[in-house]
């Protein structure tokens, strides 16, 4: 699966998939890049973690990893990942685009 990377600002809560599509998280899952972002494997890994969940770059980073860990152990423990952070996805969208 390729990375799209996809800009906070351009956020919408359309673009939150349903939970149960598994294919559809995936792919949100990669409009983040969390290597990229804080410059290393060990920095994302540090920042998700951390589970601040305060900002989008927060959530998005968390599941970016979890999804990434998951498709190295084979196994869907991203989409649980996923439905823990749905809500607050949808209110840093609200909050931070307003919409």
């Amino acid at each position: 699966m390729e990375i799209i990377l996809k800009p906070d600002s351009s956020l919408r809560l359309d673009d939150l998939p349903d939970p149960a599509d598994r294919n559809a998280v995936a792919a949100f899952a990669l409009t983040f890049n969390g290597y990229q972002h804080f410059g290393s494997f060990n920095a994302a890994c540090d920042a998700a973690q951390a589970s601040k969940r305060q900002t989008l770059v927060d959530l998005r980073n968390e599941l970016f990893i979890s999804f990434r860990g998951s498709n190295h152990r084979m196994d869907d423990e991203f989409l649980e990942t996923y439905k823990e952070l749905l809500p607050l996805f949808k209110e840093a969208i609200a909050r931070d685009y307003g919409v």
